[in-house]
């Protein structure tokens, strides 16, 4: 289990951004578990550009971070807001992060997909595929799950799945959850710590 003695992910003066150009200061991070991060902050203030940066996917613009896990399955999963899909099935994207089978089916039925296994991934709505991206990664057991606007999209019956996610990621320390939204994270139960982000002066 994670906790914040044992952070996934550190960083220390760091500043992101896009092509070498700076979007947020980011106050310095200890990120383990014992608590939901949620980064607020406006349109432009660099909330994508922080997730992007801590799953590797974005080059920083100064300052470090130290990662105690790789990229992918059972490492850091990073989850757009609008998600990519494989080609090929609903039942196929599950299956890359392979899943027991009982695992897949029990996932697929909490974030509504069960219908939909043999469905192209291609060929779902926009909310659909963000729930199949969301089931996705939790079947890919990451130690690290950066999600970008986690409901956007979603009906109540995928909030109440990603919902019941998180508080689970809370309880079990895995895994250690940052997400970036507009709004409050709607987790009574869970302590949840704030990194707010502002535009550059």
């Amino acid at each position: 289990m994670s906790d914040d003695r044992t952070p996934v992910i550190r960083t220390r003066h760091l500043v992101v951004g896009y092509d070498g150009v700076a979007a947020a200061s980011v106050p310095d991070l200890d990120i383990g578990g014992g608590a939901v991060w949620h980064v607020t902050g406006p349109n432009g203030s660099g909330k994508t550009a922080l997730l992007k940066t801590l799953a590797g996917l974005l080059p920083l613009v100064s300052g470090t971070v130290e990662r105690a896990c790789g990229r992918g399955a059972n490492g850091v999963i990073f989850i757009h807001s609008t998600p990519y899909m494989f080609a090929g099935t609903v039942r196929r994207n599950l299956a890359l992060a392979r899943p027991r089978e009982e695992d897949l089916a029990a996932v697929a039925e909490g974030f509504g997909l069960t219908t939909l296994l043999e469905r192209d991934a291609s060929q779902l709505s926009h909310g659909q595929q963000r729930r199949l991206a969301l089931a996705r990664a939790v079947l890919g057991r990451p130690l690290l799950l950066l999600v970008d606007e986690p409901e956007e999209g979603l009906d109540d019956q995928a909030i109440a799945a990603w919902r019941a996610c998180a508080v689970r990621s809370f309880n079990e320390g895995a895994p250690v959850l940052v997400v970036a939204a507009h709004r409050p994270l709607a987790l009574d139960t869970v302590t949840v710590k704030q990194v707010r982000l502002g535009p550059e002066a």
